[in-house]
């Protein structure tokens, strides 16, 4: 008998690139071991998704403290940019969603979204998509 693998949600809340950096990680790991992923993106993540936008490596608590090591380590190749790997994971058949709470609270239309993202939904909705899933929240 065999058994079919718990697919992964991960919802992001960080806009922190160290914890945006670790939940691609595990997205990617996890997809390319044969899960299904889907990603959910709010509040201040969600902000990563907009057209147009680059973010400069925004830190929050213990990485404000390694920023030096975290940007020497992008410049060397051994960190990516946040659209890296949102091409990477998309590449792997990763599913992306917006928040559409956090898309009326910062005021960001479907429109300006980029186009890796699946669809739009609110947190109810997501937990209905990944009921059966293994979750993190970052």
């Amino acid at each position: 008998m065999v058994l079919e693998k718990p697919g992964l949600g991960i919802i992001f809340h960080s806009g922190s690139y160290d914890r945006l950096h670790h939940g691609f990680s595990l997205a990617m790991a996890a997809s390319a071991s044969g899960r299904e992923v889907k990603l959910f993106f709010a509040y201040w993540a969600l902000e990563y998704m907009k057209k147009g936008v680059s973010i400069r490596m925004r830190l929050d608590g213990e990485g404000k403290a390694n920023r030096e090591i975290l940007e020497k380590n992008l410049k060397r190749g051994h960190l990516f940019q946040i659209f890296k790997l949102i091409s990477e994971a998309k590449s792997l058949g990763v599913k992306f969603y917006a928040c559409t709470n956090s898309m009326g609270l910062l005021n960001i239309s479907r429109d300006e979204l980029i186009p890796e993202i699946d669809g739009c939904m609110g947190i109810v909705a997501f937990q209905a998509e990944t009921t059966d899933d293994q979750i993190i929240f970052i």
